[in-house]
């Protein structure tokens, strides 16, 4: 099967990078995990990847400053919010920080399935028409 597609997913638990894995890369994709914010954008410094999901509560930078981060050199990239402590994070705050979607624990897999493949043909658009505009 051809790769689809990379995903990057941050999370501090290995339950939930697991999860992301083996669901993930039985669709095709290349699913790459980290357990915090710095391997993150080390990661994203090396490798083109378009769709990321960051947990707000991580050790060290948190979900939201990452995103910030991650929107000054990836502006197209589709960011996803997923969190188990909901009421510590504002929607508004998360909008503003650039993440295109929000999603609590426990994740709906199917949902998320779903999601990135929408995230994928949305990208691929965006990618067509910079394309043919920058010819």
């Amino acid at each position: 099967m051809a790769e689809k597609g990379k995903i990057l997913i941050v999370d501090d638990e290995a339950s939930v990078r697991e999860l992301f894995s083996g669901v993930f890369s039985d669709e095709g994709y290349d699913v790459i995990a980290a357990e915090d914010g710095q391997t993150a954008l080390n990661i994203l410094q090396n490798a083109e990847i378009d769709v990321i999901f960051l947990d707000l509560k991580l050790f060290g930078m948190n979900g939201i400053d990452l995103c910030r981060q991650i929107r000054e050199t990836k502006p197209v990239s589709m960011i996803f919010a997923i969190t188990g402590w909901a009421p510590l994070f504002e929607i508004g705050e998360c909008r503003e920080a650039g993440f295109d979607d929000y999603f609590e624990k426990p994740l709906d897999m199917d949902m998320l399935s779903e999601i990135v493949a929408d995230a994928f043909k949305k990208l691929d658009r965006w990618k067509r028409r910079y394309n043919s505009i920058s010819k």
